[in-house]
C-alpha cells in the first residue's frame, strides 16, 4: 500500500515536507476576516467526489485504499472546511469505522486550498440567539467528543496539511501521529482575538512540543 499512500499525499501537495512554520504575515492574518469570500474550487470537490469509494458523507470524503482509510474534509454545511457539529460527527463516524475495519492507518487531509479554518463561529452564533446556555453546552459537548475521538483512536493518524490550519484545525494536529505540510501551509491560533479559550488540548500539547516560551 505504500505507493498508493504516497500517491494520496501527492494529490494533496504534501510530498515536499516542511519541518518549520514561518511567522504569519499581516496579509495572512487578514485571511480570518476574509475567509467567507474565499470559496473552494468546486471543480476540485466534484472531481474528488466522483472518485470516492466505499462510504458517502455530506461534509467529508472517505476513500478506502489499500491498507489505509483516506478522510478528506470537503464541507458543504460550512465554508472553508470549518468545523460545526455535523462536520465533526461525520469525521468521528469515519474514524470509528476505520478503527473497526482492517485499515492499518488513517490519512487525514482536505479538498481545496484550505486545510481547516477551525470552529464554524457563524453556525454557533446563529444558534445562540435562542437558548444561549443550552446551545453553549451542546457546542462544548460536540467539541469534547470530537477531540476525544482523536485521542482515543488507536491506529496511526497521518495528516497532510495543504493550506491554512486555524484554531481547532491546528490544535488537533498534535493529537495525531505524523503531520506533513506543504509550502502553502500555515498555522494560526487566534484564541485571544476571538476571546476564546484554547481548544483541542493545545494548552497541554503546544508547550510540550514547542516549549513554554513558544
Amino acid at each position: 500500500g505504500t505507493p498508493t499512500f504516497m500517491e494520496a499525499l501527492a494529490a494533496n501537495g504534501t510530498t515536499n515536507i516542511q519541518t518549520s512554520v514561518a511567522g504569519v504575515t499581516a496579509s495572512k492574518r487578514r485571511f480570518i476576516d476574509d475567509r467567507r469570500d474565499q470559496p473552494f474550487d468546486k471543480r476540485l470537490r466534484f472531481s474528488v467526489r466522483q472518485t470516492e469509494s466505499a462510504y458517502r458523507y455530506r461534509d467529508i470524503v472517505v476513500r478506502k485504499q489499500d491498507g489505509f482509510t483516506h478522510i478528506l474534509l470537503s464541507t458543504k454545511s460550512s465554508e472553508n472546511n470549518s468545523l460545526n457539529p455535523e462536520v465533526m460527527k461525520e469525521v468521528q463516524s469515519a474514524l470509528n469505522t476505520a478503527a473497526a475495519d482492517d485499515s492499518k492507518l488513517v490519512l487525514f487531509s482536505a479538498v481545496g486550498s484550505i486545510f481547516c479554518c477551525g470552529l464554524d463561529f457563524i453556525y454557533f452564533i446563529r444558534r445562540l440567539t435562542d437558548d444561549r446556555k443550552k446551545e453553549s453546552t451542546k457546542m462544548a459537548e460536540a467539541i469534547r467528543n470530537f477531540v476525544n475521538t482523536f485521542i482515543q483512536f488507536k491506529k496511526p493518524i497521518i495528516v497532510a496539511v495543504n493550506g491554512p490550519a486555524i484554531g481547532l484545525g491546528a490544535s488537533i494536529l498534535p493529537l495525531c501521529d505524523v503531520v506533513w505540510a506543504n509550502e502553502k501551509a500555515w498555522f494560526q491560533t487566534p484564541y485571544t482575538t476571538f476571546g476564546q479559550s484554547p481548544d483541542g488540548c493545545s494548552s497541554l500539547t503546544f508547550p510540550r512540543i514547542m516549549g513554554l516560551a513558544s
